[in-house]
């Protein structure tokens, strides 16, 4: 009698505690709903929006009037008239890219990626660099859209200079800042501060900066006996000096990252390095490398997505010149949607746009996996 009572009490507290957890679901639910229904309606709803309209010929002006034209607008993009494959099209580029096959490698054989995830992202980077770049217009030839490759390799090359200066930068005035003192909390104020700037304030700060006959840099470059460069009107610095700008308006974001990162890493792990007799360097590689690992891989990937999205700098202080050598994807996205009032094909640039900057989210997302 004795066991059929607990049994029949375990059930019953059982069905207590299920009820009590179903409760507690739908009041975790109903506080989430505010949000949820404002994230979708404002961004997964647009998502799927432009996804759609990237299949139609539709302009701005008669968005009602729409023509369902299927991939032409992806066509459009990527391809053009009396197209060949040479083995010479970008070959610098191209094999830069299938560089990338190495540490692909070394990740499968060191098991931080996984074999099938490993093979995917390998077939991606032969199928980009060592296939699709390979393609070109001939002779008598051209592009669909010029502008959209002009635009998207101009994004590519600010990417490749811009993440590793701001990541670097962030980390090394981190390591810098991360002691006591009192001027310590200034100096983290006095590195953040260009942050909160909007991007019309720093381009004009750093348009009068950059001004070869007025400008404190063509000053410092008289005092020191160069000609002053004319950064903002040369196709060599223009977008290192967008890059430059870019650098010191966002370095502080990155600074209170690391610094948080820093902060988490256990103090005794130091101090028993000390103990054993490590100097700065091996204390640096194998305690503050390690502990920032995840940190880093935010910071960075966080980066190239910022990156992929840049506009504000470039359209005020150069308008994607001198000779497009600075127009970058958004620009072009924008003036086609805008300015041309093709915004069908606006619409499919950006969700390409949108799904790169999604694989490299996914890509930080499996090596964060496969580190824990």
């Amino acid at each position: 009698m004795a066991s059929l009572y607990n049994v029949s009490k375990g059930r019953k507290g059982g069905g207590l505690a299920s009820r009590e957890a179903r409760s507690s679901n739908l009041a975790g639910w109903g506080f989430l709903a505010p949000f949820l229904a404002i994230y979708a309606a404002l961004l997964v709803y647009p998502i799927f929006q432009a996804i759609s309209m990237g299949f139609y010929d539709l302009d701005l002006l008669v968005i009602s009037d729409r023509t369902w034209i299927g991939f032409d607008n992806y066509v459009r993009m990527f391809w053009g008239t009396e197209m060949a494959w040479t083995l010479e099209n970008m070959a610098d580029w191209r094999i830069a890219g299938l560089f990338l096959l190495i540490p692909i490698g070394l990740a499968i054989k060191s098991k931080k990626l996984g074999f099938v995830e490993g093979l995917v992202l390998a077939v991606l980077v032969v199928s980009i660099f060592g296939v699709a770049m390979g393609f070109a217009p001939s002779a008598d030839g051209r592009w669909f859209d010029s502008q959209f490759w002009l635009s998207f390799g101009n994004t590519v090359l600010f990417v490749l200079l811009s993440t590793p200066l701001i990541v670097g930068f962030g980390l090394l005035l981190a390591l810098a800042l991360n002691r006591p003192g009192k001027w310590t909390g200034v100096l983290r104020t006095l590195f953040f501060a260009p942050f909160v700037l909007s991007v019309s304030v720093l381009t004009l700060i750093w348009a009068f900066m950059l001004n070869p006959q007025l400008g404190l840099v063509g000053t410092l470059f008289e005092s020191l006996g160069l000609e002053p460069i004319s950064w903002l009107t040369s196709p060599i610095w223009a977008m290192p000096a967008v890059v430059i700008a870019t650098l010191w308006w966002t370095v502080g974001f990155n600074i209170v990252l690391f610094l948080a990162g820093l902060q988490d890493i256990d103090k005794s792990l130091y101090e028993a390095a000390e103990i054993d007799g490590a100097g700065r360097w091996g204390r640096f590689r194998f305690i503050t490398i390690p502990g920032l690992s995840r940190t880093t891989l935010l910071v960075t990937v966080l980066q190239v997505i910022a990156s992929f999205q840049i506009f504000g700098q470039v359209y005020i202080m150069t308008r994607g010149g001198p000779n497009g050598a600075t127009r970058v994807s958004i620009q072009h996205i924008y003036e086609s949607g805008f300015r041309d009032l093709e915004l069908g094909y606006a619409s499919a640039m950006s969700v390409f746009l949108f799904l790169v900057m999604v694989f490299f989210s996914v890509v930080q997302f499996r090596m964060v996996r496969s580190r824990d």
